[in-house]
C-alpha cells in the first residue's frame, strides 16, 4: 500500500513538472520571408535556397535539421529559423519554439528576443563567442539559455555554409591516437601539449588583485599517455569501460579564485562556462557527461580547486584533430553582471598520434 502511494505522489509530481514546463512553452509561426528577402524559395536537402528573380540572395534552414541534439536549459532543443546570404553573414534569426523557463529568473520574452536580434549582419566564417562578438546584456542571468542558443545558430550555420561551399570541407586525414604509454610528469604534459592551458588575470577582468583570477587545465584523455599519468591506472581503465564506440573524454581542472564550472550545472544540468569547438561543430557538455575529478596523478600537479572529467558524445568529433577551448567567465563591475570569453586551440601532439 505505501508502494502504492509513493507512485501515486511520483505520478502527481511529475504531472504538475509537465504542466510547469509546457507553462514555459513558447510557439510562433512563421514563414521562411522572416529571416531572407526573397521572392521565391526553392526546397534542398536541409535548407531552402531563396531567389530575388533569378539571382540567388540567401539559404533558409531550421535548425532542428543541423543541431537537434542542442538543448536548453529545459532539456528541450530551441527550434530556430535562420537566413543566411551567400556572403555568410545572418541576415535573420527567429526562435520558432522554445521552453526555457526565463521568467523564473526575472526575464521577459522579449529580453530573450532583444539577444536574437543582434545576430542579424554578422559573419558565420568568423567566430562569434558570448561575451565578445555576441553580447550578454539583454539576457544576463541566463547564461545556460545564451551559450546553447549561440551555439544552435552558429552550428547549423556553419554546417549549411559548409554544405553550400560557404565554409571549406577540411581534408581530413585519417589519423589514430597511439595506445602506447610513457611516463610524464606535469611539466612535461605541459611541455609536449598534452595538456592545454589557458589563464586570466583579473586585470584581463579589470578587476582588482595580482597575478592570475584563474588558471585552467585541460586535454584529452584518450591516449594512454594522457590518460593513465592524469586519472591513474585503476581509474583510467574505468574510463575506458565507459566510453562508447566514437566518444572520447576530456579533462579540465582549475585552480584560482574564479570557476569553470559554475553553477548552472546544478540547477539545469548544463555546464554554462565552457565548450568545445571543432570546425563547425560546438559541443556543450551536461551534468550526465560529467564524472567529478578531485586530483591529479600526474607527479608534479599543483593542488586543484576543482576539476571534472566530461565525455564527449557523437562521431562527429574526431580527437585527432585540433579544437577550441571557449571559457566564458561573469564579473562585476559595480552592480553590473558582464561577462567575457577566452579561447585556445588545443591538438594532441605528434609524439601521441599514429
Amino acid at each position: 500500500m505505501r508502494v502504492f502511494k509513493i507512485l501515486i505522489v511520483f505520478i502527481l509530481v511529475s504531472s504538475f513538472a509537465y504542466a510547469q514546463w509546457e507553462f514555459f512553452e513558447h510557439r510562433y509561426k512563421y514563414e521562411l520571408s522572416d529571416v531572407l528577402k526573397a521572392d521565391r524559395f526553392v526546397k534542398k536537402d536541409g535548407y531552402w535556397e531563396g531567389y530575388s528573380g533569378d539571382r540567388l540572395v540567401g539559404y533558409v534552414f531550421l535548425s532542428k535539421d543541423w543541431t537537434k541534439d542542442l538543448v536548453g536549459y529545459s532539456g528541450k532543443h530551441m527550434e530556430t529559423l535562420i537566413g543566411m546570404d551567400t556572403q555568410g553573414r545572418l541576415t535573420g534569426v527567429k526562435v520558432i519554439y522554445h521552453s526555457e523557463p526565463i521568467v523564473l529568473i526575472g526575464l521577459k520574452e522579449d529580453n530573450y528576443k532583444r539577444f536574437i536580434k543582434q545576430y542579424p549582419g554578422k559573419s558565420i566564417l568568423t567566430p562569434l563567442r558570448v561575451g565578445r562578438e555576441v553580447s550578454m546584456d539583454a539576457i544576463t542571468g541566463a547564461t545556460v539559455t545564451a551559450v546553447v542558443q549561440n551555439a544552435i545558430i552558429t552550428g547549423s550555420a556553419r554546417k549549411v555554409a559548409t554544405k553550400v561551399g560557404l565554409l571549406e570541407t577540411e581534408e581530413v586525414v585519417k589519423r589514430r591516437i597511439s595506445q602506447q604509454y610513457m611516463r610524464l610528469n606535469w611539466a612535461e604534459l605541459i611541455q609536449t601539449g598534452a595538456i592545454g592551458v589557458l589563464k586570466v588575470e583579473y586585470k584581463d577582468l579589470g578587476l582588482e588583485g595580482k597575478g592570475d583570477y584563474i588558471e585552467v587545465y585541460f586535454g584529452l584523455l584518450d591516449p594512454p599517455t594522457v590518460g593513465r599519468n592524469i586519472l591513474g591506472n585503476k581509474r583510467y581503465s574505468e574510463l575506458r569501460g565507459r566510453l562508447k564506440q566514437g566518444e572520447s573524454a576530456l579533462f579540465v581542472v582549475a585552480r584560482g579564485e574564479g570557476s569553470f564550472k559554475g553553477s548552472g550545472y546544478a540547477r539545469g544540468g548544463v555546464f554554462d562556462r565552457f565548450n568545445i569547438e571543432q570546425g563547425e561543430r560546438v559541443f556543450v557538455f551536461r551534468d550526465r557527461d560529467y564524472r567529478i575529478l578531485t586530483e591529479v596523478k600526474a607527479s608534479g600537479a599543483p593542488d586543484i580547486k576543482e576539476g571534472g572529467v566530461f565525455v564527449i558524445r557523437g562521431e562527429e568529433f574526431d580527437p585527432t584533430r585540433p579544437f577550441k577551448f571557449n571559457l566564458i567567465l561573469p564579473y562585476r563591475v559595480g552592480a553590473k553582471k558582464l561577462f567575457k570569453s577566452f579561447t585556445v586551440e588545443y591538438r594532441l601532439p605528434e609524439s601521441l598520434l599514429e
